[in-house]
């Protein structure tokens, strides 16, 4: 009966919306960690932590106030409902019955509550016994009044700062990570401490050296003499003993310098992590932002682009030099494999990012990405480059969609080059920032000769200047893009958006007022059809 019960309620609970909501509010507060709950919920238990602890300093040379005895039995009711809090977003207890359940009867066997049970509460005490969780007991279990002789261990509240300070939190992660190397370490301390010790003992434990009355003085002068402290305090007298402290400190050396060489090496891997995982933060607080993969030739003037028109990016690269090169632009930028799923998830791909780019030298990449970015984001802007024209289809079908064919591009760039070299070097002269070139516009009064006329009667080559395109009045100002010039008729407030020299740009305009196209030209400009 009881069992019955029991799966009703874990069914409840699993089609409980308004269960989950709460589960995950709480959630967003003590364990998520690209939440913004979860930051200022830290901030707030860090005060409460260290303001707790001021109490117990200020209340060894005062009387207690009852104001103080109030906010501390607050604070410690804080304390309580985080760790009955962090119990209960550790796991999802319900969903272990209803699987345990629809298994046995997946497979015609009787459901065994007591198996389900047992699995809920081991997972419940592995969250007990986690150091972390000590640690906020043991903060919370001097506050009671029975156990006030116990209120010195208010001081590991302070450990409940690793909870709140993620560098903090990563500093002692180098412990647990280099677990090995620390063992290694602790043996050869002991070792070492285990030799200094006995030999001091035994040659001036007997009465021969007036400070040394039992074997832990000998193992305290081990320590502060391994240590390389050297209070002075006890100090060998035999030869045996001076012997022994020489090879001592020699060993007390080799074991600092091991120590600090592993703490380094961690450290300066955990600042790498640091730094990526704030890149990331950063990146997952953007807004409509624009990924970069690859931050080569196409990467970098893409980037310089964005920076000019203030669109919020970040770019991905696996290459350190680059990387470096991206930060001394003051760049957003993180290194990292882009075909990972879950690296572009942690980066925000289905958060805040608007499109991504793929602009790596290698084809292959370019298409993992693509497919990656599609596989996470259905609804994600794809723009890939191709450096092999027999990639594009496949590009394409991968999910892009658009597709650079950049050989393609460079081509097309010569052949325009060999024809108009002028434009191409106004065009250097505008990215340099050079005086002289620029893009402008030219209009066509409505009483201008040229109006009805076809396009190809200006001769653009002889004003040396490129027409880019025309932003026609009579259709909107809709934009025409590189119009056929045999084909085009000018229209009264058409306006030419043209790139060149302002001394040539501007005897154009003069010319469009006050010279009068032959006659002569028009006609042989004129199909026969139209004669």
């Amino acid at each position: 009966m009881i069992e019955k019960y029991i799966l009703k309620f874990a069914y409840f609970l699993e089609r409980s919306d308004r269960y989950y909501n709460v589960k995950h509010f709480v959630y967003q507060f003590l364990e998520d960690p690209h939440s913004k709950k979860k930051k200022y919920f830290d901030f707030f238990m860090i005060f409460l932590v260290l303001s707790t602890i001021g109490i117990l300093i200020y209340e060894v040379n005062h009387p207690p106030l009852p104001a103080l005895n109030d906010y501390e039995i607050i604070a410690v009711g804080v304390f309580i409902l985080e760790w009955l809090g962090r119990f209960w977003v550790i796991s999802h207890s319900h969903k272990q019955i209803i699987k345990d359940y629809e298994k046995s009867q997946l497979i015609n066997q009787p459901f065994e509550l007591k198996k389900s049970i047992k699995k809920i509460i081991k997972i419940k005490l592995n969250f007990i016994f986690s150091p972390m969780s000590i640690i906020d007991l043991m903060a919370i279990l001097p506050s009671y009044r029975p156990l006030r002789i116990l209120r010195i261990l208010m001081l590991f509240r302070i450990f409940k700062l690793l909870r709140y300070a993620n560098s903090i939190k990563q500093f002692s992660d180098v412990f647990i990570e280099k677990k090995f190397e620390f063992f290694t370490l602790s043996i050869m301390f002991m070792m070492a401490i285990a030799f200094g010790s006995t030999i001091i003992f035994l040659y001036e434990g007997s009465g021969v050296n007036d400070h040394i009355h039992s074997f832990f003085d000998a193992v305290y002068w081990a320590v502060i003499t391994i240590s390389t402290v050297g209070f002075g305090d006890i100090s060998p007298v035999t030869i045996q003993g001076r012997i022994a402290t020489i090879f001592l400190v020699i060993g007390g050396l080799s074991v600092i310098a091991f120590f600090t060489s592993i703490v380094t090496t961690a450290l300066g891997e955990k600042i790498i992590a640091l730094k990526e995982e704030k890149i990331i933060g950063e990146a997952n607080s953007l807004k409509n932002f624009i990924i970069i993969c690859g931050y080569g030739q196409m990467g970098k003037a893409l980037a310089k682009e964005f920076l000019s028109i203030k669109q919020a990016f970040i770019v991905i690269d696996y290459n350190n030099d680059m990387l470096v090169h991206a930060t001394e632009q003051q760049i957003l930028s993180i290194k990292g494999d882009a075909t990972d799923p879950d690296f572009l998830s942690n980066v925000g791909i289905n958060k805040g990012a608007s499109s991504i780019i793929a602009l790596t030298n290698d084809d292959a990449v370019n298409l993992s990405i693509v497919l990656t970015a599609r596989a996470l984001n259905q609804n994600i802007n794809i723009i890939a480059r191709a450096n092999d024209t027999n990639i594009e289809d496949k590009l394409s079908l991968a999910g892009a969609n658009h597709v650079i064919a950049a050989n393609d591009i460079a081509s097309l760039i010569a052949t325009e080059y060999i024809g108009q070299p002028i434009a191409f070097n106004a065009i250097d002269d505008i990215l340099l920032d050079n005086e002289g070139a620029v893009m402008t516009e030219v209009d066509i009064v409505e009483n201008s000769p040229y109006i009805g006329k076809k396009l190809d009667i200006i001769d653009f080559e002889n004003y040396n200047f490129t027409l880019i395109g025309i932003i026609q009045s009579t259709k909107n100002n809709s934009f025409k893009f590189n119009p056929h010039k045999d084909q085009y008729i000018i229209q009264p407030k058409d306006i030419f958006i043209v790139i060149g020299y302002e001394e040539v740009i501007a005897k154009f305009k003069v010319d469009l007022l006050t010279k009068h196209a032959s006659k002569k030209d028009f006609i042989t400009k004129e199909p026969d059809n139209e004669k």
